[in-house]
């Protein structure tokens, strides 16, 4: 009778062992989907902040701070380009974004000359730059008549 008793409370301690065993691992299976899931989630917010959207609004935020807009003149244009690119520096923003994010600050004329160029040249600022400045023929001819007419 007591080797029975003796049988018995082992069978229950293995059962309670196995039990306790079994919550702990049911236990650490929820943290580690608990984990997964937040790891999914960092990777997320990563992925949304190292997107070009959230880049392009970051850089056009500093941008609209500091940033001078482009003159009716076209001498203007000149230090307009100037401050941009200095800007550009300061910030380290990627050239990929640098043609999309001086569009705004650019006169009514400029916005005009970008609808008739071509997509890969509004894609890169060093041809949009060029084609705006052809566009406004600034050439030393004019700067020195710019010059001469000065009062």
């Amino acid at each position: 009778m007591e080797f029975e008793e003796r049988k018995r409370k082992e069978a229950m301690v293995f059962e309670e062992r196995k039990h306790r065993e079994t919550i702990e691992a049911e236990q650490l299976e929820l943290k580690k989907q608990e984990l997964a899931r937040q790891i999914d989630r960092d990777k997320a917010e990563d992925d949304r902040r190292d997107s070009s959207v959230a880049k392009g609004k970051l850089f056009g935020d500093a941008m609209r701070a500091s940033t001078i807009r482009m003159g009716v003149d076209p001498i203007g244009e000149i230090p307009f380009f100037r401050n941009v690119e200095q800007l550009f520096r300061v910030y380290d923003v990627p050239s990929a974004l640098q043609a999309i994010l001086i569009r705004p600050f650019l006169n009514e004329k400029a916005k005009y000359i970008l609808g008739k160029l071509s997509a890969e040249i509004l894609g890169d600022y060093t041809r949009l730059k060029a084609a705006l400045l052809q566009e406004f023929k600034l050439s030393a001819n004019v700067y020195l008549e710019r010059f001469n007419t000065c009062r």
